[in-house]
């Protein structure tokens, strides 16, 4: 299973510009309709200005080049993992939100107590009715959560054991394994890339994954640099908040008991959620993990989209939602980015006031 997005963000570069846009039309249909599309259906609704035969037969390459795939034979076709990281790396621009809808969000943080606890109940309930997806939040640290020095140990030739102190003097510690066998010295130089970033504050909770860039320079798997940031997180306490739970029954793709079973217990074990929520990129306005970019298998077939906020003492928080890949990409990156701006938005009306 790859979780490394470098490799997506190229999705689309080998496709012609009629290709590009059947498989826009694919996705798009299918988000709105849930079911497989035909290459009929696409030349009716999006004036493609070709027949539905070789619609049809573009439709077989972009499925041979792994971006479509029929779920039984004679049916249409429905988008791939490698479809809507295409789709959603391509989004010309966000939906703008109605004014309407603006007015009404901005509305909700006026008459909200400034009380961070009920600020962020109120968001996962207020982003989970809009986008009908359920919706998660990480509370912002505090200064006694900043991590100050850590320590990397090797146990044995495939094992790490991770050392840490925070600002309010406690001390924590846990054991990452990797897949490749690992050095005594790459270990050390480990620690010297996490302390380098915390140093250079990438994150104000625990410093954060450069996609391996540090970890490739010495030699050691980006993987066990993305593990060790996974437990910081998962380990910087924090309350997270949930709601919208009961729309995931409303989604054809969670129908199968053993798929909505997987989601329901992932939304309700702590770890699990924070590891989610680290994955938001803190460089990016709004960040959306999709499929197997995920770090936990259970969400293959989710995606997410997470955006950061700045809390008391500028440490940061999370909000985003969890839904099928079929999402309204566009709506939701746009209602994430104005709820997560609004939150930061009154807490720090909150910290002032």
């Amino acid at each position: 299973m790859t979780r490394d997005r470098t490799q997506a963000v190229e999705a689309g570069e080998e496709l012609s510009e009629r290709q590009r846009q059947v498989l826009a039309a694919v996705v798009r249909e299918h988000i709105r309709t849930t079911c497989p599309v035909g290459s009929k259906a696409l030349a009716r609704r999006y004036g493609l200005a070709v027949s539905s035969a070789t619609i049809r037969n573009e439709m077989a390459e972009l499925d041979r080049m792994g971006y479509l795939h029929q779920p039984h034979t004679s049916a249409g076709r429905v988008p791939s993992q490698k479809a809507y990281r295409f789709h959603v790396n391509h989004l010309e621009g966000r939906e703008d939100l109605s004014i309407d809808k603006v007015s009404w969000i901005h509305s909700q943080y006026r008459r909200v107590e400034l009380d961070p606890d009920k600020i962020l109940r109120m968001s996962t309930k207020l982003l989970a009715d809009i986008v009908k997806h359920p919706a998660v939040a990480l509370e912002p640290g505090s200064e006694q959560d900043q991590l100050v020095d850590i320590q990397a140990r090797s146990v044995s030739a495939h094992t790490v054991r991770i050392m840490c102190i925070y600002a309010d003097g406690q001390g924590q510690e846990f054991v990452v394994r990797s897949a490749e066998s690992i050095t005594a010295e790459q270990v050390e130089q480990l620690g010297g890339v996490i302390k380098d970033q915390l140093a250079a504050g990438l994150s104000a909770r625990a410093p954060r994954e450069d996609t391996g860039g540090g970890a490739r320079g010495l030699g050691i798997s980006a993987d066990l640099l993305r593990a060790v940031h996974r437990q910081l997180w998962a380990r910087a306490g924090g309350r997270i908040y949930i709601d919208g739970a009961a729309y995931i029954l409303q989604q054809p793709e969670f129908q199968e008991l053993p798929r909505l079973r997987e989601l329901v217990e992932t939304l309700g074990e702590h770890q699990a959620l924070c590891e989610l929520l680290c994955m938001a990129d803190e460089g990016a306005e709004v960040s959306v993990v999709i499929g197997s970019e995920h770090a936990i298998a259970r969400l293959e077939q989710c995606s997410s989209v997470m955006s950061s906020f700045a809390g008391p003492s500028n440490c940061r928080g999370i909000v985003g939602v969890l839904g099928p890949m079929r999402m309204r990409y566009r709506e939701v990156i746009s209602t994430v980015d104005c709820v997560a701006r609004q939150v930061g938005q009154v807490l720090a009306r909150s910290e002032s006031g």
